[in-house]
């Protein structure tokens, strides 16, 4: 191999490692490492995932060793539901206890969906997708004319728990 060729050889390998870094360094900006849960497994929460749907409760996505864990923190109740299981969990350590302090600590202090009035919203014309996230990947429908729980707003979606875990639905397919 010639000088030359080695020398962009170098500079490639330079780019590639300075990109991964980062990367790697974003992905750490997002991530809280709470320690390490009773079962003996790293408790991490994803910081860019923290969403606020209720006065009191915020949605989250927290990993539980390699596990990721879609879940909503009821702030007030000092508990928090993983979905889809719909399971209630409590602190059971210091890791727990500082995941959820964590997350609470973001209540009313990010731009995030804001309350509903009301609660409850008509599904008047289904069927209407409920969505993983504003046009994101569809959860499921409601496929039959119905009230559903909605626990608030971001831009023209509101946001619900009709399928088992956190979603949203569009406005236009909603009645107050």
């Amino acid at each position: 191999m010639t000088g030359r060729k080695i020398g962009a050889s170098v500079s490639l390998l330079l780019v590639a490692l300075t990109i991964c870094s980062e990367r790697d360094a974003n992905a750490q900006l997002n991530n809280f490492y709470a320690g390490t849960a009773s079962n003996g497994q790293a408790v991490n929460v994803d910081l860019g995932s923290i969403r606020q749907v209720s006065a009191t409760s915020l949605d989250f996505t927290y990993y539980l060793g390699n596990s990721r864990v879609s879940a909503q923190a009821n702030c007030q109740g000092g508990f928090w539901v993983s979905f889809p299981e719909r399971q209630i969990n409590k602190p059971q350590s210091g890791a727990t206890q500082r995941m959820l302090s964590k997350v609470c600590s973001y209540l009313g202090g990010i731009s995030s969906p804001t309350r509903s009035s009301v609660g409850a919203a008509f599904v008047f014309d289904p069927p209407s997708n409920i969505r993983s996230s504003p046009n994101g990947a569809i959860l499921c429908s409601v496929r039959t004319r119905t009230y559903i729980d909605v626990y608030g707003r971001s831009g023209q979606w509101y946001a619900t728990d009709f399928c088992g875990s956190p979603g949203y639905i569009h406005q236009n397919q909603l009645r107050f």
